[in-house]
């Protein structure tokens, strides 16, 4: 609940800056399937072995990234709707129970997007969708209180200064070195995962 607001924070400023960048056909169609799976997965949420799944997610991000690092080149993801179904649907799942949804969703963008510019204002905007129902959601049910404020705020503060600092690097990378950091990116949560719930 806290990293989907923290995140919603962050969010909503690159969306805005990059809207015009926005391919909004592509985005809505994700967010529509995202966001209904994230709805169930939050409100059934209560009956699964987080552990577990954090476990099966973890190695699943860990392997995701070696793929795409290594092995990519052999095997292109193509945009489509079964393409946008199964990353929609996984991005969804695991959003709900971990709000780390991002991975899936990157995978799908980085194949569906023009150019840097536009992967990123499509995910964000994504984000800015899915991390505002998914917050009235878990206010809804009682994951998400007015305890976690002062901590969502300090973490705001902190991911808007990475912002500037990642916006910077944009500037100066092409898509496939952009690629690269997104998908180590990809191992380094799956990592952390699998840290966080041994």
């Amino acid at each position: 609940a806290l990293a989907s607001v923290i995140a919603l924070g962050l969010s909503v400023g690159l969306f805005w800056k990059l809207r015009r960048q926005v391919d909004y056909k592509l985005v809505l169609i994700q967010a529509a399937i995202y966001v209904s799976v994230s709805t169930v997965t939050i409100s059934l949420s209560g009956g699964f072995d987080i552990d577990l799944l954090a476990l099966v997610f973890g190695l699943f991000l860990i392997c995701l990234s070696l793929y795409y690092l290594f092995l990519s080149k052999a095997v292109a993801v193509r945009p489509g709707p079964v393409t946008a179904l199964v990353c929609g649907v996984g991005a969804g799942f695991f959003g709900g129970l971990f709000g780390v949804g991002g991975p899936l969703s990157a995978v799908y963008f980085l194949a569906a997007s023009k150019s840097k510019e536009s992967y990123v204002a499509n995910l964000q905007m994504l984000f800015v969708i899915s991390n505002t129902v998914n917050t009235i959601v878990r206010v809804r049910y009682g994951v998400y209180t007015l305890a976690l404020v002062p901590l969502s705020l300090v973490g705001i503060v902190g991911i808007n200064l990475g912002k500037l600092a990642g916006l910077r690097i944009l500037d100066r990378i092409d898509i496939e070195g952009m690629k690269r950091i997104v998908y180590i990116f990809i191992g380094v949560s799956g990592v952390l995962t699998l840290a966080g719930h041994l």
